[in-house]
């Protein structure tokens, strides 16, 4: 799966389109790949691109967005700037923060 993840990443950003949309973009990557690859986001993010970004692994996500959105059922259920989420869970990861969101709002 790593070939054809690296060959989906190149093809996504070279047409340089306004919105990128990546579905776990890391998933199959060797370590040295997927670091390249967050660069790479974290710089057309600084050059203003729209990333939306899916992701099972919550380090990558807290360590890429700026926005997390939680679809259920294809109902949202919250959608927050990551940092005013951390706070008003009280979490400093964005992992937990979604755990315990969930069990005070959605599983109560």
């Amino acid at each position: 799966g790593g070939p054809r993840q690296k060959v989906s990443a190149v093809l996504a950003f070279m047409f340089n389109p306004e919105v990128l949309i990546l579905d776990e973009p890391t998933a199959g990557l060797d370590p040295v790949a997927s670091e390249i690859l967050k660069a790479k986001i974290h710089k057309e993010k600084e050059n203003g691109k729209l990333i939306l970004l899916t992701s099972h692994i919550m380090s990558e996500v807290d360590e890429l967005a700026d926005q997390v959105l939680y679809l259920m059922e294809g109902n949202v259920k919250f959608n927050y700037d990551v940092a005013d989420f951390k706070e008003i869970t009280g979490e400093q990861k964005l992992g937990k923060a979604i755990i315990n969101y969930l069990k005070m709002n959605v599983y109560a």
